[in-house]
């Protein structure tokens, strides 16, 4: 069942509840203003019998002529409303007020209607007595038919007003619910864009404040996920890129250095093979050249595989990997100096952690040379508790150029330092302004199944 279909279901309910208790009341009101009115009628007739009745006092010789007398005045009641007065002598009906219904209204009301509202039947009997010994029966019983008529005249146009008022407020509400609703079709259709990956779907500016919150939330949902796709496909064709460069570098130097090398060596192996033995001289001179020759090799191999894995973070750590890498580029950049510091036990990580915290440092130094143009950097490495949680901290900062954070479009290496730490579940932060250098903060857990990213 639709959103739609089932408010207006729900509407429809209440106006319905709202319909019967007016029923309810205009029945019960009609039925006490019956009861009232038919009563009303019937005890002032009832007193003016009693009046007539008690006025008259006659003697032997006139109580046929009073008799008959009063007759004739209770015969002129009949045309009091709400009353059926009925004569009756010997059992015979001499004087009978049953006629049709003098109402101002043409419909007789519906039988359903008279039995919720019609009161309980009313009859009062009354013998008169004369000398001729014949007995006069007056009956008076209550007549609700006009009363009933009339109040179910009103009683219609106040039920049709209310049926009237209710379907007319369903309709609107039933349209205005769908001009509301109107635009959720749009935001389906722009979500099964989503779900088909096409991040660039935008959704209108609607009328109803709302649909226009959901409207922006989408819409800046959409711009992360085509930004995030975006970051996705430049950093997977980072990583071929260099992949593909180490593969050509290794080539080359295995070609250039290793390649030459082994066949320098090779040479040698065979001249000391057809050499005289009591040729010493050539021998040992052949021998060194052949210590000198794999001694590049040996620094050619150790530079590949540091270059691979650095194999000191494996021998003794990560302060003192860091630490070298530090002096490294300090040497090789005579404008610009780094300082490094540490605090707290960082010597029992995970190797992926550690290789990450190195690999990090070493794509922040990579920026500060290549974009900042600073005098100092600053890196500062401890173990904290940050959230209650074991956490390993990495502060990079600089005092270079600096950029805007919301303008400017982050390249490859920043990229590549938040994928790692949020590939860890820790958290980035970075701050810049122009001409106020960078600040990085990182934080990494300790513990793996802890994710501060989502905290």
């Amino acid at each position: 069942m639709s959103l739609r279909t089932r408010l207006n279901l729900q509407i429809t309910l209440c106006f319905g509840l709202i319909l019967i208790l007016g029923t309810v009341f205009v029945i019960q009101q009609a039925r006490l203003a019956v009861q009232e009115e038919v009563g009303s009628t019937a005890n002032l007739t009832l007193r003016l019998i009693e009046v007539a009745l008690s006025n008259a006092e006659p003697g032997p010789e006139q109580s046929g002529g009073v008799q008959r007398n009063i007759v004739r005045q209770i015969a002129r009641l009949g045309e009091t409303r709400h009353l059926h007065i009925e004569i009756l002598r010997q059992g015979m009906p001499v004087f009978d007020t049953r006629r049709e219904m003098h109402s101002r209204y043409d419909a007789q009301a519906p039988r359903w209607f008279i039995s919720l509202i019609g009161p309980a039947p009313m009859e009062f009997r009354r013998v008169l007595t004369t000398n001729d010994d014949v007995d006069t029966e007056i009956v008076i019983r209550a007549d609700p038919s006009d009363e009933i008529a009339e109040v179910w005249g009103d009683a219609r146009i106040v039920l049709g007003l209310l049926v009237l008022a209710v379907l007319t407020a369903n309709i609107l509400v039933y349209f205005t619910i769908g001009r509301g609703l109107k635009p959720v079709g749009t935001i389906l259709k722009a979500l099964d864009g989503i779900e088909q990956g096409d991040y660039r779907l935008r959704l209108p500016r609607f009328n109803l404040p709302e649909m226009g919150q959901i409207s922006d939330k989408f819409n800046h949902m959409a711009e992360v996920l085509q930004r995030s796709r975006d970051e996705n496909r430049a950093l997977a064709q980072r990583s071929l890129a260099i992949q593909e460069r180490e593969r050509r570098n290794l080539a080359h130097e295995l070609h250039d250095e290793m390649g030459q090398s082994i066949s320098g060596i090779k040479a040698l192996a065979v001249s000391i093979s057809q050499q005289d033995i009591d040729d010493r001289e050539q021998i040992a001179a052949s021998a060194e050249t052949i210590v000198a020759i794999s001694n590049d090799i040996y620094g050619v191999a150790r530079q590949m595989m540091r270059r691979l894995r650095p194999v000191i973070l494996d021998e003794l750590g990560l302060v003192v990997a860091l630490q070298e890498m530090i002096d490294d580029w300090n040497s090789r950049h005579e404008d610009t100096f780094c300082h490094f510091s540490h605090s707290g036990e960082l010597g029992n990580f995970d190797e992926e952690l550690k290789i990450s915290v190195y690999r990090m440092v070493q794509e922040g130094l990579t920026n500060i040379s290549k974009h900042s143009d600073a005098n100092e950097v600053y890196i500062n490495l401890n173990r904290d508790s940050a959230q209650g949680q074991d956490v390993v901290q990495l502060e990079l900062s600089d005092d270079g150029l600096g950029f805007d954070a919301q303008k400017a479009h982050w390249g490859l290496g920043l990229l590549g330092m938040r994928e790692r730490c949020e590939a860890l579940g820790g958290k980035f932060s970075l701050v810049t302004q122009p001409g106020k250098g960078v600040s990085i903060d990182i934080l990494l857990p300790i513990n793996r199944d802890i994710s501060l990213h989502d905290q």
